[in-house]
This record gives C-alpha cells, structure tokens and sequence, in this order.
C-alpha cells in the first residue's frame, strides 16, 4: 500500500475472539443442527427464545438471514439482532449495525451502522474515522462474510488465523492482508496424493467482496473518507458446519407460530 494508502486503520476483531462463551441454549441448537434435526433445533430455538437468551436469539437471526433450518429472511433477522445487541451481545451489534447499513427491515443508516458496528468491538485506531465511513466498511465486511459462509464448502475454513483485508471506502479499494487457514485435500491427478489446498481463499474472499459492494445501498461519496479500513472478516462457519444446510428448510409460517414468526418490516416478536 502506499503512503496515502492508510492515514488511519481501524480493527475489527473476529466475532469469535470477540465473543463470550456460547450458552448452554445455544449450543444445543447448534448441535441438533449438525445432525441435520432441524424440528429439534428450531424447537430448542423457541426455548431460548423464551427464556431470552441473548446467544439463543442471535444464533436465530443468523439462521432466518442465512437460510439455515428455516427459510431465509433477511429482514426478519433484524428485529433477533436487534433485541440481542440491547442486551449487549457483542457479535449482535455487529450484525444490527449490518442489516442498518443493508436497510433490511429497518431504516437504513450507515451513520447509526458504524455507531452499532462500533459497539460491537470495532476499534478505531488513528482516530480519524467517521462513523459513516465506518459503518460503510462494517456493512460490505459483514455481507462478504455472509456469502462466504454460505458458499464455502463445509469445512474448508480451519481454525488458528484470521481473513484480513485493507479497505478504503472512498476508493473502494480492498487488498486481503491475511488469508485464512484452509483445509486441504489430496490431489490424487498427479499421483503423489500432494495435499492441495480445498478452495482458492483469496479468490473466494475477493469474488464475495465485489459483490457485497455491488449489494449494499450506494453511499455518499462525499462522506467517506480517503483512508485505509483494516477488517477481519467473519468465518464461523458453526452453523453451516453441520447437516442443517442441506436439511429441507422448514417454513417459519408453519413450523413456530407465535415465536419465530415472519416478521413484517418495522415488526418485533419482542413486543418492542
């Protein structure tokens, strides 16, 4: 990168640093999603929904935006980040300020996304940021990291490093600082069964990176500012890890009237 590349650099830790220890709740659901039970995973859903638990709620915002178990809706997402991150969750006031940023059943902002994403645990180093430029940079990094968890094959990201990327939001420019570990395979065409790497990541990484930006709400130029964005991308790849991907989506309208129900833009199935 040159000089004027990075006048200030911001950080933004991987969710699963960031994150405290998953509760009891939540780790049931995610276990009866790797076996592919998802009537016992969105049943154990509806019991942590019950007794509010923060992980329990985030982990079905996760499910709704990303199709996992139950049909995919985006916007209904929202309101289970939402509700989260009121309770200070840091990983759902990450995934709040994308869907502000994305506009997704709520009025977009990038403004209050880099404020929400800021909360979450993005660090702003240098001191020269604005929010809008931060929730800007949140809101493609988090819709990156989406397409690259549902895309990826299971499996394919290994613990132990971090995707890292530089972005200027002003210029649109993105360099992958750091790819992550992944997993290998033997490539049996040569005959030496040498392992090969399982998916190109720096490939996947930019693919996905294009199109979160051709995605995301066009912001105003004039609010972003010339300087360089240091992310780390998020691959927890828990949920899509299992069997729940490729189990028959279960309909929200169907499966959990009354708890997890399809919510109307602007909705809360916490009465708030």
């Amino acid at each position: 990168m040159g000089a004027g590349w990075v006048a200030a650099a911001i950080a933004l830790p991987a969710l699963a640093s960031a994150a405290p220890a998953a509760s009891q709740s939540a780790r049931d659901v995610v276990k009866a999603m790797a076996r592919g039970d998802c009537d016992g995973a969105l049943h154990l859903a509806n019991a942590g929904l019950r007794s509010d638990d923060a992980q329990t709620i985030f982990l079905v915002g996760r499910m709704l935006a990303e199709g996992v178990c139950i049909e995919p809706d985006v916007a209904a997402a929202t309101a289970y980040f939402s509700h989260a991150a009121a309770q200070g969750l840091p990983a759902a006031e990450i995934d709040y300020g994308v869907q502000v940023g994305l506009g997704a059943g709520v009025e977009q902002s990038y403004e209050r996304a880099g404020d929400l994403c800021q909360k979450g645990g993005l660090e702003r180093q240098g001191g020269g940021a604005s929010l809008y430029s931060l929730g800007y940079a949140c809101t493609v990094r988090g819709l990156a990291s989406r397409r690259l968890r549902e895309t990826l094959p299971s499996g394919a990201i290994l613990p132990g490093r971090a995707a890292r990327v530089s972005f200027n939001p002003a210029s649109g420019r993105m360099e992958i600082r750091s790819n992550p570990r992944v997993a290998s395979v033997p490539d049996t065409t040569t005959g030496t069964f040498v392992q090969r790497p399982l998916i190109d990541a720096a490939s996947a990484i930019a693919k996905a990176w294009r199109e979160a930006m051709s995605a995301v709400p066009k912001p105003d130029a004039a609010l972003l500012e010339n300087a360089g964005t240091e992310l780390s991308l998020d691959l927890d790849m828990t949920l899509e890890n299992g069997n729940a991907r490729s189990a028959h989506l279960l309909p929200n309208s169907t499966l959990m009237p009354g708890d997890i129900p399809v919510m109307r833009p602007g909705a809360s199935p916490f009465g708030r």
